[in-house]
C-alpha cells in the first residue's frame, strides 16, 4: 500500500487528547471541505503531528494550497497546520548527499534512494516528532554462488547506481520448461552456456546459476541483472539445441513470498512480528508442519529482497530464508538447499475392541509389525489410536518416497488391519450378565475374544474376519431368545374384554376359545362371571389379536334389531342382562342372547332359525299398555302411589311389571297376562278420580246471569262437590267425574224452570238512551220486578254466532284456505282455536293473555302451570295448546312464545316470528282445528307494526303453500281490535296474496248483514284465462293464453324431434332459451336419439317447473297412418307419468298444431278427451291441475280450443272465462270514447289510445321504435329524431358504442317530454309484447308517471294493427298486474293513422269490465231506483233531489234489544211494561216545512247523514204536493239539536239562492274578463262578476280568486295582482254596447281611402312585448321587426262570425291566437285579402284541405312553412282564428265533419289531437284575421 500512497504532508495538531482522532483526520482529508481525496493517515495516539499520504500529487497540492484547515468537533473547531515534510523541503533546496556503504562477505553493492515510506519516529531527546533523513532501499540480485540469505550493508558507489534504485524491481530469472527427466544439471548448464556464448551484448556475463525443479520438468536460470535475463530469454528461441529439444522459456516473476526454514520452535506470531520489523508489512503466514518450514507473504517484493540479504536469528537460533515462488510450488535454494527430514509420525484411530484384542495377542501384533517394516514404519499402540512412526532408513529413499510416506503408510496400515473384525451386539440392560455369560460359554473353544463395554451397552466379539462372521448368526440367536423372554416378562399385561356371559357361552360352543389358544399358546385366558369380562394375559399384540378375534366372532353372529316398545325396553333395562336372557330365552331352551344398548335391543344367535324363534317368543311374552291420564293431578294423590307400589311389589320374576308415567300417560309393561290385569285396574282408578269440567249450555245467556246472581237457588246443593263458574251461554261445573255428572242434571232442571222474554224497540235514540242509562234503570227494574234485564246487541243476539262477524277483507288460496282480516275482540271471536302471545313461563298477567284468562277462568292458568311444571319454560318459537272454556267462544287456545324485536338483530327476530306463526298453524293442524285466529303476535314486544304484519302474513303464505290437500285447517282469521293493526294486516294480505280478495265495509249504515260471497279464487281474475272446468274427481282443467316457458306448474310438456335437438320448433326453442344449455346436456345423457312417441323426463333447469316431459311427437299424416293414435298416447303417457311421480300440476302446449301440421280442432279434442278420461278412470290422488297454454297471438288455435271447451263436458263443472264475457270482470274499466280518443283505467292507471303526433306528447317518457343501431331515419323514428334534435342522435350513438343494448334511454332534446326511450322495433307480436313489457318495466324502475308509445310494428313492420293492439295491451296488463302500486299513472298509445284506432278499440273492449247496463230486468231496475234514493244519504254523488213527489226515509235505526229473565211469566211481563214506559217518556219528534229543502246540495245531503250518525236521530224528507217537509225523531234533546242545525242549513241555502239570482241578473248586463299573459281574455264566473261590478260601483278594491290563486283588483280598469306580484289584465264589457263591434282601441287611425294599413310596432312598447312573449314562448328565433296588420273589413267580418258562433255553440270560447308561417311572396295578398283555403295542399293536407294554423310558434317557424327569402329572413303571422267546436281531421276533407250522424250542425274546425291540439284547420276564409306580422331570422 505504501507504493500507492506516495505523496505525503505533515499535519500539525493543536491538541492531542482527542479520542479517535486518526479516524476523524481520515474523514476530513478525504472530504471536499479539505479539497482532499483518497488518503492514508500515519498517527500515534498522543502525538501532535501526523502524516497524511495521497495517491496523486494533485490532491496533495490542493490540500496544501487551502488555508485555514479546521476539524469540527463536538466542543469546537480544531485547527490544523499542513506543510511538506522536512526531508522534501531540504530535497528541494539542496541536492542530496551520496554516502557510500561497503559490502562485506563478498556481497554485491546495492544503491539506496530517499523514501517517505518509513514511519515518523519521535526524537528521543526533544520528544518531538521528527521526520528521518533519507533512507535507502535496493534492488537485490542473488549471487550464483551464495543465496541472499546472509545480511549485508549496501552503499551505492556511483550516481548511476543510486539512480537505478529508483527503478522498479525486475525479474533476473528465467524458467526453462519441457525439460526431460534424463537431463541432469550439467547438461542444463551446457545448454545455457551454448545460448550465451554467441552473445555480443555489452552486458553479457557468465555470472549465472541453474537450479533444476524435476517435479515440474523445469529449471530456473538466474542472472546478475534483469537485462541479462531479458537477453537470454530473447536468444533462446533462436538457439538450435533449444529448439531441437522442444524447450520453452519464460521470465520468472518477482515474488513477494519467502520460505523460512527450521521454524518448528517458533510460533506464528513471533514470525509475523519479526519479519514485519525486518522486511515490511506481512500479509500472510502459512506454516508447513511436514518440513517444519513457513511461507511468509509480504505486501511488496522489496520486502523479500530486503530480508534475503540479511542473517536472521530468532530466540538466538539462526534461521534460513529463501525466496518462494507460487508458480513453481517451491523455493529457490541455490547452493544452500537443506537436507531432507523425516516426516512426522501418524496417529490412526482404531476400534477400541480391536485394540484390546491386539494388546492381548502379541502374535497378531507381531504379524502387523512385520507387514509395516517394509514401509519403514514401527507401531506404538495406545488406547484407541496407533502411532505410525517413520524409521530413519526412510531418509535413504527418494524425496518422492519421503513425501508420499504418510499416504502409503495409511493405506498399508488399513490393509493390515482389515484382517480383523469386531462384531458388536447390544443386549438388553436387564439381561447383560446373562448374555455375556452365554456368549462366553459358546466361544470357549473359539479363537476369538469377548470384549464387554457395559457402560455403552456394547458386547463385542473380536477376531479374524472369517471366525467372527462364522459365529455371528449363532450368537444372535442366543441373544434373541434371551431378549424375547425378557420382553415377555417385562411387557406382558392383563386385558379385560367385555363380553356378556350369554354371548361368551355361544362363542365357546362354537370353539372360539380353542382356536384362539391354538394361535396364541402362551396367552392365558379366564372369564369373570361377576364382572362379565374375559381376562386375557399376554403381550400387547397377542392381547390385540385375542380382542380382534372375539370381536370378529361377535360380529359374525346372527343379529337382529328388535322393534320394541320403549316401555318394554325400559322394563328389560331394569333387570340384569344375563338374568333377562336366562329368564326369557335360556330357560325356554332358546340358544340366543339379548343385547340391550341404550334404546336398542338386539337378538344374537348362531342361526337365522334361532333368531326367529327367539323373536316370536319375546313378542308373545312381553307387551305394554298405555293409559291416557285425563287429569294429571290424580297422579299426585296418595291413593295412586299406594296402588302403584302394591302392583310393583312382586317377588315372582315371572309376574314382574313396570309402571311408568310419561307425560299424560301411564304405561304398564312386562309379562302379558299381568300387564292386562293391572292396566284395567289402574285405568278404572284414573277415570273415577279425574277432575273434569262439564258445560251446561244455556240459551239465552241472560239465564246464566240470572242463575249467577241468585246463588241461593243452587249454592247449598253444590257445596263441597263441584266448583261452579259461569260463561257466555254456559255454566261450567268442575270436580270429580261422579260429582259433576250428578250436578249437571240439577242445573239442567233449574234452567228449564226459568222464564225468558226478548223485547226489541226500533226507535231513534232509544238505544243510545239505554246505553247511557243502563246502570241506573236496569237495577231499578230488577228491584221492582225481580227480573234480570240485559241490553244486548241484536246483530249478535248475545251469543257471538260465528256467521255474523263480517271480515274487513277476505281472500282464498288456490288450495281452499280462506284468509280473513277482522276487527273484533279475540275473547268473543267464534273460532276453533285462538292464538295467544304468551310469555315463556305462561304467566297470563297482561294484555291478551290477561283478557283470555279473565274470560276463560282460573282453570286456564292452572293448566298452563301444569305444562311449565312438567316440560319447563318455553323457548322463543315454542307453542303449546290448552283448553278454553269460560266465556270464550273458542275451543282451544294456542300459547306461543313470540320473540322480542331488537333493532341491532332484526333479521333474527323476523326469522323467529315467522317460525312462531308457522308453529301455531302446524299445531292447530295437528290438533284437527278447522279454524284459527291470529293476533298481531310480538307487536307489544317491540316489533314495528308493518314489519310485524308482513312477517305474519308471509308465514301464513308459506304455511298455505306447503299444506297438504287433506289439511283440516281451512280458515285463518287475522283478528285485531285496533284500526291501525287491522289496516296493516289488510295491506299485508293484499301485498303477499295479491289484491284479488273481497273487501267488506264494516261502517256503511245501509249495508245489510248478509252471508259472505263465495271465496274468490285468484285465477278467476286472470285476464289470460279463457276457460276453466273442474271434473267431478277434482281435476282443475284451465285453458289460458301465455308463454309455455313461464309455466309455474310442476311439469311442463315440450315437443322435440327424433334427433332430440332442442330449439327447432317454436315451443322447443322457447323452453330451451329459458331453461339454458344444460337442458340439452341432460337429454343427451339419457339417450342420443328418440323414437316417435317417446317421452324423456329431465329436471326443469332454469324454468319454474321442476320437471320437463320431452315428447317426440309425430307429423300429421292426413289420417292415413298412426299419427293420431301416437299423439293420443303421448297425452295419456304424460298424465300417467305425472301422477306416478306424485306431481300435482302439468302444463301442455298445443302439441302438433305448428310445424307438425295437425288440425287444431283435432288436437284440442284429443287433448281434452284424454284429460277427462284420465280423471274418470285414474281418480288421481296427486295430479289435480292441468293447464293448456296457447300462444297469445295464435288466434286460430285459441278459437279451436275455445270451441272445444264450449261443448258439454261429461263429469265436469264450470264454464268459459273469456275476457269479453259480461259475467267475468276484465282488467280494464269502462271505456270512455271521444273524437279520436278511447280511454279506460286499470286500477289507478289511465290507459289512453289516441290519434295524433307523438312528437307533441308531454308525458314523462316518449318511446321510439328504432333499429339495432338506434339510428333509424324513417317513419315515426325519423319524426322523433328530427324533432328532438342532433343532440339526441349523438347521445344514442355514444350509448351504442359503449355496449350493445336492446333498449336505451336518452334526454328529450327539443321534445316536451322528459326522456326518450329507444327500443329495437319488432315485427312479431310476441316480440312486440316483450318490448312493450320491458319498456314499461323500465319506466316503473325509474319512477316515471306517464309514457307514450307509437303503434309499434304497424309501419314498416307491416304487422296487422289488431295483433299489435293485443300484444301491446296484453303487455300493459302483465306489467300492471305485477306492479300494483307503481308510480306509473298514465299510459298513452299514439296512433298516426286514424283507421287503426278501431282495431285498438276492439282490443280494449275485449279486456273491459262488464257493463252493468247489460243486465236487464225488473229487479235490476228496482235496484237502480232504490240506489238513487239511498244515494242522497249514502255518500253517492247527487246534486239535486228528484222532481215531483218523493219520500226519502231516514237512516235505518239500529234496534235496541232487551233480554228479560225471571222465575214467573207475570214478573217478566211487568218488566217489559216498565221498559216501554221509560221509552215513551224519552222519545220525541219534530217536523220542519220549508221548500228550501229542495235546494240542498250534495254537501248538505252528506251533512244530514252526519247529523243522524252523530246525534242518533232519524231524519225523513218528504215532498208532496210541492210541499217539502223534514221530520226528525229521537231523544228530545237530540231532536232539538238536530232541528237547530237544519234551520241553520236552510238559512244558508236561502242566502246562497239569493246571491245566485243577483249574479245571474248582473251577468246579463256586464261581463268582467281577465287575460293571462299570452292568452285571450276569459270571463269571470258569475259570482266573481257580481263582486267586481259591486266593487266598481263603490269604487273599492276587491279580492277575487282566479285559477286557484287570490288576486287583488284595482278599480275600475285593474290590473289584478296576486301576492307574488303577478298581474292579470282586467276589462269590463258592457253587453249593450258590444253589439256595435268597434275597431280595436289600439289601432292607428285608418286612412280614408284604404281598408288595410301595416303599422310598425316599436320595440319596448307593451304591445310589442305582449306579441314577442307570445312568439318566444315556444320559438327562440331572433325577431327583426314586428308589424300590426289593420284590415277593417277582415276584422269586422271576424267579429260578425264570432258573434254568430257564440250563439250557435252556446259558449264564448271560440277564438284563439294562432300562428301561420308563410313566404315573402304571399304577404301582400294575405294583408289585403286574408287567407285563401284554395291554396290548401301547398304545405300539408294531413287533416283536410283547409288553412292550417299552429298553436306553437316553433311549429310554424320550420322551413316547410316559413320559407326564408334571399336574405334568410322568415315571416310568420299572429292571427285571430275562430276555432269554435273542433274534432280530429282527416286527409281529403274540404269541410268540417258533422257533429253527429243525424245532425245538421258541423264542427267549426279540425285538429290533429283532440285532447292536446297542436294545429287547427279552418275551412272558411272569414274565420281568420291576420293581426301581426313577425319578421325573424
Amino acid at each position: 500500500m505504501d507504493g500507492v500512497y506516495e505523496f505525503g504532508l505533515l499535519v500539525k495538531i493543536e491538541e492531542n487528547q482527542i479520542p479517535k482522532l486518526k479516524n476523524k483526520l481520515v474523514k476530513y482529508f478525504q472530504s471536499k471541505k479539505a479539497n482532499g481525496s483518497d488518503c492514508q493517515i500515519e498517527y500515534e495516539n498522543g502525538s501532535r503531528t501526523a502524516v497524511v499520504r495521497f495517491r496523486t500529487d494533485e490532491a496533495r497540492q490542493r490540500v496544501l494550497e487551502k488555508h485555514g484547515h479546521e476539524l469540527m468537533l463536538d466542543k469546537g473547531a480544531l485547527k490544523l497546520t499542513v506543510c511538506l515534510p522536512e526531508d522534501e523541503k531540504s530535497a528541494e533546496e539542496t541536492p542530496p548527499d551520496d554516502p557510500k556503504q561497503t559490502c562485506n562477505n563478498d556481497q554485491r553493492e546495492i544503491h539506496h534512494r530517499p523514501s517517505l515510506k518509513r514511519k515518523i519516529q519521535p526524537d528521543e531527546a526533544t520528544g518531538k516528532d521528527i521526520v528521518p533523513k533519507k533512507q535507502h532501499c535496493a534492488d537485490v540480485a542473488v549471487n550464483n554462488k551464495q543465496p541472499s540469505a546472509d545480511g549485508c550493508t549496501l552503499v551505492p558507489e556511483t550516481k548511476e547506481e543510486a539512480e537505478s534504485c529508483d527503478e522498479e524491481l525486475c525479474s533476473t530469472s528465467a524458467v526453462l520448461g519441457n525439460i526431460p527427466l534424463n537431463f541432469n544439471k550439467e547438461f542444463l548448464e551446457m545448454i545455457v552456456e551454448n545460448i550465451l556464448k554467441s552473445s555480443d551484448s555489452p552486458n553479457a556475463t557468465h555470472d549465472w546459476s541453474v537450479e533444476a525443479i524435476p517435479a515440474m520438468s523445469s529449471a530456473v536460470v538466474t542472472f546478475k541483472s534483469g537485462q541479462e535475463n531479458v537477453d537470454f530469454i530473447a536468444r533462446c528461441p533462436t538457439n538450435r539445441i533449444f529448439k531441437a529439444k522442444g524447450l520453452s522459456v519464460r521470465p520468472l516473476e518477482v515474488t513477494a513470498q519467502a520460505t523460512i526454514e527450521s521454524t518448528q520452535n517458533v510460533n506464528e506470531e513471533a514470525l509475523l512480528l519479526y519479519f514485519e520489523i525486518e522486511g515490511g508489512e506481512v500479509e500472510n503466514v502459512r506454516l508447513n508442519e511436514e518440513d517444519q518450514s513457513t511461507v511468509i507473504t509480504f505486501k511488496t517484493p522489496q520486502a523479500v529482497h530486503k530480508i534475503l540479504n540479511k542473517q536472521h536469528h530468532i530466540n538466538q537460533e539462526a534461521i534460513k530464508v529463501y525466496p518462494f515462488y507460487e508458480c513453481l510450488g517451491t523455493a529457490l535454494y541455490g547452493e544452500s538447499k537443506p537436507p531432507p527430514k523425516l516426516p512426522a509420525a501418524l496417529s490412526e484411530s482404531i476400534d477400541s475392541a480391536v485394540s484390546k484384542y491386539l494388546s492381548g495377542n502379541p502374535k497378531a501384533v507381531q504379524t502387523i509389525q512385520s507387514d509395516l517394516e517394509k514401509h519403514f514404519c514401527k507401531l506404538d499402540f495406545q488406547e484407541s489410536t496407533v502411532r505410525l512412526i517413520p524409521l530413519p532408513s526412510l531418509l535413504r529413499q527418494t524425496a518422492k518416497d519421503i513425501k508420499d510416506w504418510k499416504d502409503t503408510m495409511r493405506a498399508a496400515f488399513a490393509q493390515t488391519l482389515s484382517r480383523f473384525k469386531s462384531q458388536k451386539f447390544h443386549p438388553e440392560a436387564d439381561a447383560w450378565e446373562e448374555c455375556e455369560w452365554r456368549i462366553r460359554e459358546v466361544l470357549q473353544r473359539e479363537c476369538v475374544d469377548v470384549v464387554p463395554d457395559q457402560a455403552n451397552g456394547v458386547l463385542s466379539v473380536v477376531g479374524l474376519v472369517d471366525d467372527v462372521e462364522r459365529l455371528e448368526r449363532g450368537l444372535r440367536d442366543v441373544l434373541n431368545k434371551i431378549a424375547k423372554r425378557v420382553h415377555r416378562e417385562k411387557f406382558s399385561k392383563t386385558h379385560e374384554i367385555e363380553v356378556p356371559q350369554s354371548i361368551f357361552l355361544i362363542l365357546c360352543q362354537d370353539g372360539l376359545k380353542d382356536r384362539l389358544l391354538l394361535d396364541y399358546p402362551e396367552v392365558k385366558m379366564s372369564y369373570n362371571n361377576e364382572s362379565q369380562k374375559l381376562m386375557v394375559n399376554g403381550l400387547k399384540e397377542e392381547v390385540f389379536g385375542i380382542d380382534k378375534g372375539i370381536l370378529n366372532a361377535v360380529l359374525v353372529l346372527k343379529r337382529q334389531n328388535l322393534v320394541m316398545d320403549p316401555s318394554v325396553l325400559d322394563f328389560l333395562k331394569g333387570e340384569p342382562q344375563n338374568e333377562i336372557t336366562q329368564a326369557l330365552l335360556t330357560s325356554s331352551g332358546i340358544n340366543a342372547a339379548l343385547e340391550i344398548n341404550g334404546q336398542r335391543v338386539q337378538l344374537l344367535a348362531g342361526s337365522d332359525q334361532e333368531l326367529n324363534d327367539a323373536e316370536d317368543h319375546l313378542k308373545r311374552l312381553l307387551i305394554s299398555e298405555c293409559i291416557d291420564v285425563e287429569d294429571v293431578n290424580v297422579l299426585k294423590k296418595k291413593e295412586w302411589h299406594y296402588l302403584v307400589l302394591s302392583k310393583n311389589d312382586n317377588k315372582d320374576s315371572s309376574k314382574k311389571i313396570l309402571i311408568q308415567t310419561k307425560g299424560q300417560q301411564v304405561v304398564v309393561s312386562g309379562y302379558k297376562a299381568i300387564v292386562e290385569k293391572v292396566s284395567h285396574e289402574l285405568d278404572d282408578f284414573l277415570q273415577q278420580n279425574a277432575e273434569i269440567t262439564e258445560t251446561v249450555e244455556v240459551k239465552p245467556n241472560i239465564k246464566v246471569k240470572y242463575i249467577e246472581k241468585n246463588k241461593s237457588l243452587w249454592l247449598e246443593q253444590m257445596k263441597d262437590k263441584v266448583e261452579v263458574s259461569f260463561g257466555n251461554g254456559a255454566i261450567y261445573l268442575r270436580g270429580s267425574r261422579a260429582n259433576v255428572t250428578n250436578c249437571k242434571s240439577f242445573f239442567a232442571d233449574l234452567v228449564s224452570s226459568l222464564f225468558f222474554q226478548s223485547l226489541s224497540v226500533t226507535k231513534a235514540g232509544v238505544k243510545k238512551f239505554f246505553q247511557e242509562k243502563e246502570k241506573m234503570y236496569l237495577p231499578v227494574i230488577m228491584n221492582d220486578t225481580g227480573c234480570l234485564v240485559q241490553l244486548v246487541d241484536q246483530t249478535s243476539s248475545g251469543q257471538g254466532a260465528p256467521g255474523l262477524i263480517q271480515p274487513v277483507y277476505q281472500c282464498q288460496t288456490p288450495d281452499g284456505v280462506t284468509i280473513t282480516v277482522c276487527k273484533s275482540d279475540m275473547c268473543s271471536f267464534p273460532v276453533h282455536a285462538v292464538a295467544n302471545s304468551a310469555t315463556t313461563d305462561l304467566k297470563l298477567q297482561s294484555g291478551l293473555s290477561k283478557a283470555l284468562l279473565d274470560a276463560a277462568g282460573p282453570q286456564l292458568q292452572d293448566e298452563c302451570d301444569r305444562i311449565i311444571h312438567q316440560d319447563g319454560k318455553l323457548r322463543y318459537g315454542d307453542c303449546v295448546i290448552t283448553g278454553a272454556g269460560g266465556r270464550l267462544n273458542c275451543k282451544k287456545i294456542i300459547h306461543a312464545a313470540g320473540p322480542t324485536y331488537k333493532q341491532d338483530d332484526d333479521k333474527l327476530a323476523v326469522t323467529q316470528l315467522r317460525k312462531t306463526i308457522q308453529e301455531i298453524l302446524y299445531l292447530a293442524e295437528r290438533s284437527n282445528c278447522d279454524s284459527v285466529a291470529l293476533p298481531a303476535i310480538s307487536r307489544n314486544q317491540g316489533f314495528p307494526l308493518n314489519l310485524c304484519a308482513n312477517t305474519i302474513i308471509k308465514a301464513v303464505k308459506s304455511y298455505c303453500d306447503g299444506a297438504d290437500d287433506d289439511n283440516t285447517l281451512k280458515w285463518i282469521h287475522l283478528v285485531n281490535n285496533e284500526d291501525s293493526a287491522v289496516q296493516a294486516m289488510e295491506d299485508a294480505v293484499k301485498q303477499v296474496f295479491g289484491n284479488h280478495g273481497v273487501t267488506h265495509s264494516q261502517h256503511n249504515p245501509f249495508t245489510k248483514v248478509t252471508r259472505p260471497p263465495p271465496p274468490v279464487r285468484h285465477v278467476a281474475l286472470d285476464p289470460n284465462i279463457l276457460n276453466q272446468v273442474l271434473t267431478k274427481e277434482g281435476v282443475d282443467v284451465t285453458l289460458m293464453k301465455g308463454n309455455i316457458e313461464k309455466s309455474t306448474t310442476e311439469v311442463t310438456v315440450n315437443t322435440v324431434s327424433e334427433d332430440l335437438v332442442l330449439g327447432r320448433g317454436a315451443i322447443s326453442n322457447a323452453i330451451f332459451t329459458a331453461a339454458g344449455r344444460k337442458l340439452q346436456q341432460l337429454i343427451n345423457q339419457q339417450q342420443p336419439s328418440g323414437n316417435v312417441g317417446d317421452i324423456i323426463v329431465t329436471n326443469g333447469c332454469e324454468l319454474m317447473s321442476s320437471q320437463i316431459f320431452h315428447a317426440v311427437a309425430p307429423s300429421w299424416d292426413n289420417g292415413q297412418g298412426q299419427s293420431e293414435k301416437i299423439l293420443t298416447g303421448i297425452f295419456k303417457d304424460c298424465l300417467s307419468k305425472a301422477e306416478a311421480s306424485r306431481q300435482t300440476s302439468i302444463t301442455f302446449p298445443a302439441v302438433g298444431t305448428g310445424n307438425l301440421g295437425f288440425p287444431k280442432d283435432l288436437v284440442a279434442s284429443i287433448m281434452l278427451n284424454e284429460i277427462l278420461e284420465f280423471s274418470t278412470k285414474k281418480h288421481p290422488k296427486h295430479l289435480k291441475k292441468v293447464v293448456i297454454v296457447l300462444y297469445p297471438t295464435d288466434l286460430q288455435t285459441i278459437q279451436a280450443f275455445g270451441d272445444e271447451f264450449k261443448k258439454p263436458l261429461a263429469g265436469a263443472s264450470g264454464g268459459p272465462v273469456p275476457t269479453t264475457s259480461s259475467q267475468t270482470p276484465g282488467p280494464f274499466s269502462k271505456i270512455i270514447s271521444s273524437s279520436g280518443k278511447h280511454e279506460t283505467k286499470m286500477g289507478s292507471v289511465d290507459i289512453q289510445v289516441v290519434t295524433g303526433d307523438i312528437t307533441k306528447e308531454t308525458t314523462d317518457v316518449v318511446v321510439n321504435s328504432s333499429n339495432e343501431g338506434f339510428s333509424l331515419k324513417s317513419g315515426v323514428s325519423k319524426a322523433i329524431l328530427d324533432a328532438a334534435g342532433p343532440t339526441v342522435e349523438a347521445e344514442c350513438q355514444t350509448l351504442v358504442a359503449q355496449a350493445k343494448q336492446v333498449m336505451i334511454m336518452t334526454q328529450a332534446g327539443n321534445l316536451q317530454c322528459k326522456k326518450i326511450l329507444h327500443l329495437v322495433g319488432q315485427t312479431k307480436p310476441q316480440k312486440i309484447h316483450a318490448a312493450v313489457r320491458d319498456a314499461l318495466q323500465m319506466c316503473v324502475k325509474h319512477s316515471h308517471t306517464s309514457v307514450s308509445f307509437p303503434a309499434i310494428g304497424t309501419g314498416q313492420g307491416n304487422v296487422h294493427a289488431r295483433q299489435v293492439a293485443d300484444a301491446m295491451l296484453d303487455a300493459v296488463v302483465d306489467v300492471l298486474n305485477q306492479n300494483t302500486s307503481s308510480s306509473l299513472k298514465t299510459i298513452r298509445i299514439v296512433i298516426f293513422q286514424q283507421p287503426m284506432l278501431k282495431e285498438f278499440y276492439s282490443s280494449m273492449q275485449q279486456k273491459q269490465t262488464a257493463d252493468p247496463k247489460d243486465k236487464a230486468g225488473l229487479l235490476q231496475s228496482l235496484a237502480n231506483f232504490g240506489s238513487k234514493l239511498k244515494s242522497y244519504f249514502g255518500g253517492v254523488s247527487a246534486d239535486k233531489l228528484p222532481q215531483g213527489d218523493f219520500v226519502i226515509e231516514g237512516q235505518k235505526v239500529d234496534p235496541v234489544c232487551f233480554h228479560i229473565c225471571g222465575d214467573s211469566q207475570a214478573k217478566v211481563d211487568s218488566a217489559e211494561k216498565q221498559i216501554n214506559d221509560l221509552t215513551a217518556g224519552e222519545h220525541n219528534s219534530n217536523c220542519i216545512t220549508d221548500n228550501a229543502l229542495l235546494s240542498f246540495s250534495k254537501t248538505d245531503h252528506q251533512h244530514i247523514v252526519d247529523i243522524q250518525k252523530t246525534m242518533g236521530v232519524s231524519i225523513r224528507i218528504e215532498n208532496k204536493n210541492s210541499q217539502a217537509v223534514v221530520t226528525i225523531e229521537g231523544l228530545s234533546k237530540d231532536v232539538q239539536k238536530a232541528s237547530n242545525e237544519i234551520h241553520k242549513m236552510l238559512r244558508e241555502v236561502k242566502d246562497e239562492n239569493e246571491l245566485k239570482a243577483r249574479a245571474e241578473m248582473t251577468a246579463t248586463l256586464v261581463d268582467w274578463q281577465y287575460q293571462q299573459q299570452g292568452k285571450n281574455f276569459q270571463s269571470f264566473d258569475s259570482i266573481t262578476n257580481l263582486k267586481l261590478e259591486e266593487a266598481m260601483e263603490r269604487n273599492q278594491r276587491v279580492k277575487v280568486r282566479v285559477l286557484g290563486q287570490d288576486y287583488m283588483v284595482t278599480m275600475p280598469d285593474g290590473p289584478a295582482t296576486d301576492t307574488q306580484g303577478n298581474t292579470l289584465q282586467i276589462k269590463r264589457i258592457d253587453k249593450l254596447q258590444a253589439q256595435q263591434s268597434p275597431l280595436p282601441d289600439h289601432w292607428d287611425p285608418m286612412p280614408g281611402n284604404s281598408t288595410c294599413l301595416v303599422v310598425p310596432i316599436q320595440p319596448g312598447t307593451p304591445e310589442y312585448k305582449e306579441v314577442l312573449t307570445l312568439f318566444q314562448a315556444t320559438c327562440n328565433k331572433s325577431v327583426l321587426k314586428m308589424e300590426r296588420i289593420q284590415n277593417e273589413s277582415l276584422w269586422r267580418s271576424l267579429q260578425i262570425k264570432k258573434k254568430d258562433m257564440e250563439k250557435r255553440n252556446g259558449h264564448q270560447n271560440n277564438e284563439r291566437r294562432l300562428f301561420h308561417g308563410t313566404c315573402s311572396s304571399t304577404i301582400d295578398v294575405i294583408n289585403k285579402r286574408g287567407f285563401n283555403r284554395s291554396y290548401a295542399g301547398k304545405n300539408a293536407t294531413c287533416y283536410g284541405n283547409g288553412t292550417y294554423f299552429a298553436v306553437n310558434a316553433s311549429y310554424s317557424a320550420g322551413d316547410t312553412y316559413s320559407r326564408p327569402d334571399a336574405l334568410g329572413q322568415k315571416s310568420m303571422y299572429v292571427c285571430r282564428v275562430l276555432t269554435g267546436d273542433f274534432t280530429v281531421g282527416r286527409s281529403g276533407i274540404i269541410v268540417p265533419p258533422d257533429k253527429s250522424s243525424n245532425a245538421t250542425e258541423q264542427y267549426d274546425s279540425v285538429v290533429d289531437n283532440a285532447a292536446r291540439p297542436n294545429m287547427f284547420v279552418i275551412f272558411h276564409d272569414s274565420h281568420a284575421c291576420p293581426e301581426y306580422l313577425i319578421t325573424f331570422k
